[in-house]
């Protein structure tokens, strides 16, 4: 599920992309835009970032620095990270849950943006659609490190020794 709302993140992004470069071109030549095109942008980039959170945490498309846990042996390390994966999954929940009750309190009310005229409960369900999937990327992730402690070489890897372990992908 992280993927496809990956792609469709993409997708809008593309959307996107395309609208602000004909709002370019039509304020260039016409000096008239698209009407409502930043709006657009605002609202398009918040569901970009909200719907890849899954995505971005199940691939490591996170940069992570480790200079405490490199003090640890492998197995104590994974016990703190696991500790604060459980902290993190515990915060996102309250943040989700209140962003639940926003999007409640924003369709009892029925407001909606000035421009485009988007009712601003779809825009926060949106959000909370991104967030609960980022929630279950961190359980999938936590749920591996527990299931794979046991099979953690608890020797402490010198600094060569890591460096020439650490994996590099890129897309390109």
């Amino acid at each position: 599920m992280a993927a496809v709302l990956s792609k469709i993140s993409g997708i809008l992004l593309l959307i996107m992309s395309i609208g602000v470069c004909v709002h370019v071109i039509l304020r260039g030549f016409f000096n008239s835009g698209i009407q409502g095109i930043y709006e657009f942008v605002q609202y398009t980039m918040m569901t970009v970032v909200c719907l890849t959170l899954a995505e971005n945490e199940l691939s490591g498309g996170n940069v992570i620095v480790n200079f405490v846990l490199d003090k640890l042996k492998p197995r104590s390390a994974n016990i703190v990270e696991i500790f604060m994966y459980f902290l993190t999954i515990g915060g996102m929940t309250v943040v989700l849950y209140y962003q639940i009750r926003t999007s409640v309190q924003k369709f009892n009310t029925g407001g909606i943006t000035g421009v485009l005229g988007i009712p601003h409960w779809i825009l926060v369900s949106i959000v909370c659609v991104g967030l609960f999937f980022f929630i279950l990327a961190f359980i999938v992730r936590v749920y591996g490190m527990i299931a794979n402690h046991g099979n953690i070489d608890n020797r402490k890897l010198s600094d060569d020794e890591r460096a020439a372990s650490m994996e590099i992908h890129s897309e390109f």
